[in-house]
């Protein structure tokens, strides 16, 4: 019994491990993955569904904003934000997810765009609010709140009640810096480039760019809409040399100075006094200064610099400093303390705005229209005017560029006239030559100066960080040849292991049209001649020159001007003939 119970006390119970069921494990694992992307999936898709109603009525304001349909567009975006806060609040039931590691970060973004976004549409609101009452006048379909008389009186009371908006201003302000901040903290580089052929990671950069870029429209568009009211005259008359550019003759602001005349505004309302010839200037400018290089080199028969010539530099108020320190000095001339600036517009503003308006009757000058001249396949009214400026005539012709100041206030008087459907084309016609530089503004006094070049219209060469690129083209004695001369522009950048950078530039000038008949004893009209073209091309400054092709033999030099580096020489293009230089 011992020897049995000692035996058995020598025996080991094997016990087995329970045995693991893989399968229901994946299975359970399965079913967590499943229920968590259901978690998510389910409101995601609701809010998709959301973002896309919000993305619908967005896309319908745009509409009407873009139509210039102001009430409806209001309206439209109370909606749109209104479905944008449904969107952010199913969008919070997953906010959860924000701790799940990789897809954290992907509800983080979605979060920033969806609060960049109401605050876009909270400054949208705001401006649209706060234009209103100047529908009307700005050229928007609706009634503003300004009823009262004639359309130019309406603008009177629209520019002098402009102070009542500059609270707005600032709360736009306010709201697009949310907007920059939020898309600021969204990282591009965690989205690919595309998703089935649509762009995801270039859209998120252009966003985060554009709302950089409105940040800074609105903080320098302030300044400006600060100070309309005294630039229009409110406080007290202003007047203003205007210069008129032909850019059938290409001079480095935008064209030959070839007319003048005063422009007067007072509280508000426009009028034109005198125009002449700038040749009639040029009779009373007595200095006999030096030319310059440029002149002395490429210009023919010219022994003097002439008022004419003064706008040599391509930075529009270095040679507006020097045309009027000279101008004022004229008798008879307004003298700069008694001018608030100087305004440039070329033959292209005439054109678009006879285009909006239709057919004027100028009186002593006849008609013009913007319809096609067969004379010179280009607007009549390009051609009117080089015909009473240019075309040689057996008698003396008196103020013969005197057509500019009655023709500015023959259009004036149409505009205003104009019935209010046709406003909203011809703000959208100032604007956008103002915009393409076919109007420049200098103005003597620093804070309206600093407030065009905040806004790029006062035709400044600017410093600038990156690369640059400023083609300039100078028409020396060619007639009006640059009206037939076609320009196309290539760029080729290649980049060296080194990181050195090397620009290739080609610039082809085709002029495929006949010669014109220059014979002074012919009588004829002299428009298109040989193109006699002096041209700079600014660049980064400490750009070096690695060759140049296509100039007339030692005229390619390389020079400093305006904080950049400047290559610049001389060649001609003959009427249906070709030139091809490159840089």
């Amino acid at each position: 019994m011992d020897n049995l119970e000692d035996s058995q006390s020598h025996v080991q119970q094997v016990v087995k491990p329970p045995k693991i069921h893989w399968w229901k494990i994946s299975v359970l694992i399965l079913v967590l993955l499943l229920a968590l992307g259901v978690a998510i999936a389910i409101p995601t898709l609701k809010t998709l569904g959301l973002a896309k109603d919000s993305l619908n009525l967005a896309r319908e304001t745009y509409t009407l904003g873009k139509n210039q349909d102001l009430a409806a567009a209001n309206a439209k975006l109370a909606a749109t934000k209104l479905q944008l806060e449904r969107t952010r609040t199913q969008y919070q039931v997953i906010k959860w997810t924000k701790f799940i590691p990789l897809i954290g970060a992907y509800w983080q973004d979605g979060n920033h765009f969806l609060n960049a976004a109401l605050a876009g549409i909270d400054s949208a609101q705001i401006i649209g609010s706060a234009l209103e009452p100047y529908a009307d006048v700005l050229g928007f379909k609706g009634q503003g709140s300004f009823l009262g008389g004639t359309a130019e009186d309406r603008i009177v009371t629209a520019v002098q009640t402009l102070e009542k908006v500059m609270p707005e201003i600032d709360k736009v302000a306010d709201k697009l810096k949310v907007a920059q901040t939020e898309l600021a903290q969204i990282n591009p580089r965690r989205y690919p480039n595309e998703v089935k052929g649509k762009p995801i990671r270039p859209l998120i950069v252009q966003a985060q760019t554009l709302s950089q870029d409105a940040v800074i429209a609105v903080t320098d568009a302030r300044p400006v809409i600060e100070l309309l009211p005294q630039v229009m005259g409110v406080d007290s008359e202003r007047k203003y040399l205007v210069l008129f550019q032909n850019d059938a003759e290409l001079r480095a602001t935008g064209g030959f100075m070839t007319a003048y005349g005063i422009l007067r505004l007072d509280k508000g309302r426009v009028s034109a006094e005198k125009s002449d010839d700038i040749y009639t200037l040029d009779a009373k400018f007595k200095q006999r200064l030096q030319t310059p290089d440029p002149i002395k080199k490429y210009l023919p028969l010219v022994f003097y610099w002439h008022l004419r010539d003064m706008n040599l530099s391509p930075d529009f108020k270095v040679s507006m400093d020097t045309f009027t320190t000279y101008y004022q000095t004229l008798p008879g001339e307004p003298a700069a303390k008694q001018l608030t600036g100087v305004i440039a517009v070329d033959t292209q503003v005439l054109q678009h705005l006879l285009e909006v308006l239709g057919p004027i009757e100028v009186p002593g000058f006849g008609a013009f229209t913007s319809d096609i001249d067969p004379a010179c396949n280009c607007p009549q009214v390009i051609y009117q005017l080089e015909l009473i400026a240019d075309r040689p005539v057996a008698t003396l012709k008196d103020s013969r560029k005197g057509v500019i100041g009655p023709m500015m206030q023959t259009i004036l008087l149409k505009a205003y006239g104009s019935p209010k459907a046709m406003w909203p084309k011809l703000v959208e016609t100032v604007v956008r030559d103002i915009t393409q530089k076919h109007i420049l503004f200098y103005f003597f006094e620093d804070k309206f100066q600093q407030a065009a070049e905040g806004i790029s219209v006062a035709g400044r060469i600017k410093d600038y960080q990156g690369d640059y690129f400023h083609l300039n083209d100078t028409n020396f004695g060619g007639a009006k040849s640059n009206m037939f001369v076609d320009q196309t522009v290539d760029q080729e950048i290649t980049i060296s292991d080194a990181g050195e950078i090397t620009k290739k530039v080609t610039v082809t000038y085709k002029n495929p049209h006949p010669p014109s008949n220059c014979n002074l004893e012919a009588g004829q009209l002299c428009l298109n001649g040989t193109l006699r073209d002096f041209v700079r091309l600014y660049v980064p400054a400490g750009s070096t020159l690695v060759e140049a092709l296509g100039f007339d033999p030692d005229t390619i030099s390389t020079n400093e001007d305006l904080g950049k580096t400047v290559f610049e020489g001389f060649f001609t293009v003959r009427p249906e003939g070709t030139a091809k230089i490159e840089l």
